[in-house]
């Protein structure tokens, strides 16, 4: 077969294979057909580029780097706010971007929502301090905007932990 079809064939079922109009292993099964059996490379190589692993590593590094911002510098409380607020948009840019790739969505979304509960937690602390009423007051709106998110995505971890985190809060209150 021409080297030149057979290119428009293996770019043709990867995109049939990326729109989901045939079954993955169908088109695993072509692919490795067309290819002689390279095609499992090719693919991997592919869809986790250098810039993939880049992004997915920042973001597993931005809950652990605001946790030193906020707890072991002396950065102002504006600086505080302003490098999680930063954070936070690039988890959420992530998501969005993410978003039909329900594999990768998880790591920016769980990063997005521990970022969240800091920021409010440390906001809260700031303005009401020694307010511990207002600081339950958040930390359930951020256990309940978990559990929506789990139920509305059906990510079931979120919702455990908006419940675990809701029930945690419950027994703090009474002891």
């Amino acid at each position: 077969m021409n080297e030149k079809r057979r290119e428009i064939i293996i770019r043709e079922i990867e995109y049939w294979k990326r729109s989901r109009l045939l079954p993955e292993q169908y088109c695993d099964y072509l692919l490795a057909l067309y290819t002689e059996g390279l095609a499992s490379n090719r693919s991997h190589i592919s869809r986790f580029n250098l810039i993939h692993l880049l992004f997915i590593s920042m973001i597993c590094l931005l809950f652990p780097i605001s946790i030193l911002v906020i707890y072991f510098t002396e950065l102002s409380f504006v600086l505080q706010m302003l490098l999680l607020f930063l954070f936070f948009i690039v988890c959420m840019v992530a998501v969005w971007l993410w978003a039909k790739e329900r594999k990768l969505i998880h790591l920016p979304l769980i990063s997005g929502a521990f970022l969240l509960l800091l920021a409010s937690v440390q906001a809260c602390d700031y303005y009401f301090p020694k307010e511990k009423a207002i600081v339950a007051v958040v930390i359930f709106l951020n256990c309940l905007l978990w559990m929506v998110i789990g139920i509305r995505f059906r990510f079931f971890y979120f919702t455990i932990s908006g419940i675990a985190g809701l029930g945690l809060l419950c027994a703090s209150l009474f002891f």
